[in-house]
């Protein structure tokens, strides 16, 4: 018996590229996605690391705007030396605090339905900063978000009687193994508190259930090697065990989505010694120029904005055969090119922000070439300060982590059918919203960067009907040369891609 109410649920599967789906590995997604509406152009937003696309999923919005531009973070006030690991939650707080509560600087998905009397709860078994960035508001008991790893056996959750609960009912969640060790126990305890306690209980309007998995294993032993696939069967089992959950609990709309896609690292590159060698930072340690990770993409903190020195580390990189493509502050407001030759500019990938960006960012080159598991894309990665150079990552903006998955399925959503503009992360909120009704006060903006994925709902006007443009631009200086590809659907903008023209 159904009780006519509306239950949104975004899986969020960390890691998975949509080539990973298959009949074999993923039978519950794969009919999901056969079933519903797949996205087949779907984007994850630069970089293309789990905290930034989180935040984009929870507001809706782009880096440039929320405020959450890294898995690393430089903010002097609440660190003058160094950036900080966005991973641990406890820095996401010393962040909130530093900043007067603005952790991030665009209003969350949950905090728009607390307004209007509904209630969004993250359940999630990835790292707490991840988690927490689903609903940073829940301490204050705007809904509430879950991880078993805030406080291990102590905190489990947020707001307090919410973990106090979960522990009582539940116990508390089994520890991560470390290593090369799948996450599989995590993901296990994340999913029974979801389906015995959240669901039932919490019964929330809108629940983002965040799966770590595969992102562990394909970062450690490989993407599509055989604990990746082994630790996908499991998610899809979880996952078919939740929808099971859902018929005594009303109509049901369905989201399956990942933060970025995986390729394989080919290489590390030391940025903090190539520029401290070439005279650009004074020391590993110096505050001169401060690097910001994101795996197989770094940010650059330039003291002072000092304008010739942030031109000298551009043309180091553009100089190396490691060198990406490089981007830095716009040359004018709407153009494609940043103000150092050869660069483009912040603000065209959505990475501009006046109190947090970077001088400049940039990538490293990355190819189609399959690995030892026939799976398409490599890259090189970041190994500064002794970071460990994985298997498999991702961060650039390859399409091979750029695509992203994205398919919808269940109540207010079109049957079969395929759209093959742009979307991506940034659409999830704006898109939750009109399946919930849930509409702007008259007259004010939005405030999203992403749009209502409209074709993809019941009503909605003919996928093959919506238009798109596509661009490519180009930049460079001397012998240097590259190129970024860029989508445009209703008024919003996609990142497809970019290169170095070699």
């Amino acid at each position: 018996m159904t009780t006519g109410r509306r239950l949104v649920i975004v899986f969020v599967v960390d890691g998975l590229r949509p080539d990973s789906i298959t009949a074999e590995d993923t039978p519950t997604l794969f009919r999901l996605r056969a079933e519903g509406v797949s996205f087949a152009d779907s984007h994850a937003v630069f970089p293309t690391v789990t905290r930034v696309n989180a935040a984009a999923l929870s507001t809706g919005t782009q880096p440039g705007t929320n405020g959450l531009l890294g898995n690393q973070l430089y903010l002097p006030a609440v660190d003058p030396r160094r950036a900080v690991d966005t991973g641990s939650y406890r820095n996401l707080l010393a962040l909130d605090q530093a900043t007067g509560g603005r952790l991030l600087m665009a209003p969350t998905l949950a905090e728009r339905l607390h307004a209007r009397g509904l209630r969004l709860v993250g359940v999630s078994s990835g790292s707490t900063g991840s988690a927490f960035l689903l609903n940073p508001k829940a301490p204050s008991g705007i809904g509430a978000v879950v991880n078993g790893y805030f406080d291990p056996g102590k905190t489990v959750a947020y707001p307090t009687p919410v973990s106090e609960a979960i522990l009582s009912k539940l116990g508390p969640a089994p520890p991560k193994a470390p290593g090369a060790a799948r996450y599989d126990a995590s993901v296990t305890w994340t999913q029974r508190v979801l389906r015995e306690y959240v669901l039932p209980e919490l019964r929330p309007d809108v629940v983002i259930n965040w799966l770590t998995e595969p992102d562990h294993s394909q970062h450690h032993v490989g993407v599509g090697s055989p604990d990746a696939r082994e630790a996908l069967r499991h998610d899809d089992a979880e996952i078919a065990r939740v929808l099971g959950s859902l018929d005594a609990l009303g109509l049901a709309s369905v989201l399956v989505a990942s933060d970025h896609g995986f390729s394989t690292n080919t290489g590390g590159v030391d940025v903090v010694r190539a520029l401290v060698d070439a005279g650009l930072k004074a020391a590993p340690d110096s505050a001169d120029v401060i690097l910001a990770s994101s795996g197989q993409a770094i940010a650059l903190h330039v003291e002072d904005h000092d304008r010739d020195r942030i031109s000298r580390i551009a043309q180091l990189v553009q100089a190396r055969d490691w060198g990406g493509v490089v981007f830095t502050a716009g040359r004018a407001p709407g153009e494609a090119g940043g103000i150092v030759d050869g660069t483009f500019s912040l603000e065209l990938i959505h990475a501009a922000n006046p109190e947090r960006g970077a001088d400049l960012v940039a990538t490293f080159p990355w190819s189609s070439q399959p690995n030892a598991h026939g799976v398409a894309g490599t890259d090189l990665a970041c190994v500064s300060g002794g970071a460990r150079l994985y298997a498999s990552d991702h961060g650039s903006m390859s399409p091979w982590n750029v695509r992203n998955t994205l398919f919808a399925w269940g109540a207010g959503f079109k049957p079969r059918t395929t759209v093959r503009v742009a979307a991506g992360n940034v659409d999830v909120t704006p898109t939750i919203l009109a399946l919930l009704g849930v509409e702007p006060e008259a007259g004010a903006p939005d405030g999203f960067d992403g749009r209502v994925l409209a074709e993809a709902l019941e009503g909605g006007p003919d996928p093959e009907r919506v238009m798109q443009e596509t661009r490519v631009h180009a930049v460079e200086s001397g012998a240097y040369r590259a190129a970024i590809q860029v989508s445009y659907v209703d008024g919003c903008r996609y990142v497809d891609k970019s290169w170095r023209v070699r």
